[in-house]
């Protein structure tokens, strides 16, 4: 078995196998690590399951939570008599004209 010393410089022991989850947390899903950079990967079924890929970031009373952001184009249909393409006609003048400024 190999030892390796950690940052605060204690000694542990490598097995080469993770090690197991600490005792005082309860079995409430996978556990991810965050790496040097600060990122971390969700799992599949958890990414799968919200199909986004903007999260909003919360912190309260020791626990963080991610809470999915919709994207902008699941908004479009909700409002029937909205005219899209009269959206993106006006829009197109717009620019035209303050270009032609």
């Amino acid at each position: 078995m190999k030892q390796k010393r950690s940052r605060l410089g204690k000694t542990r022991k490598h097995t080469g196998v993770n090690e197991p989850v600490a005792e005082y947390l309860q079995d409430t899903g996978p556990v991810i690590t965050v790496d040097a950079t600060g990122r971390m990967v969700l799992p599949k079924k958890i990414r799968d399951h919200y199909t986004v890929n903007r999260f909003e970031v919360r912190e309260s009373k020791g626990h963080i939570e991610l809470i999915p952001v919709k994207p902008l184009s699941s908004l479009l249909g909700i409002f029937p008599d909205l005219d899209i393409e009269a959206i993106y006609r006006d829009h197109d003048r717009e620019v035209a004209e303050e270009d032609a400024e």
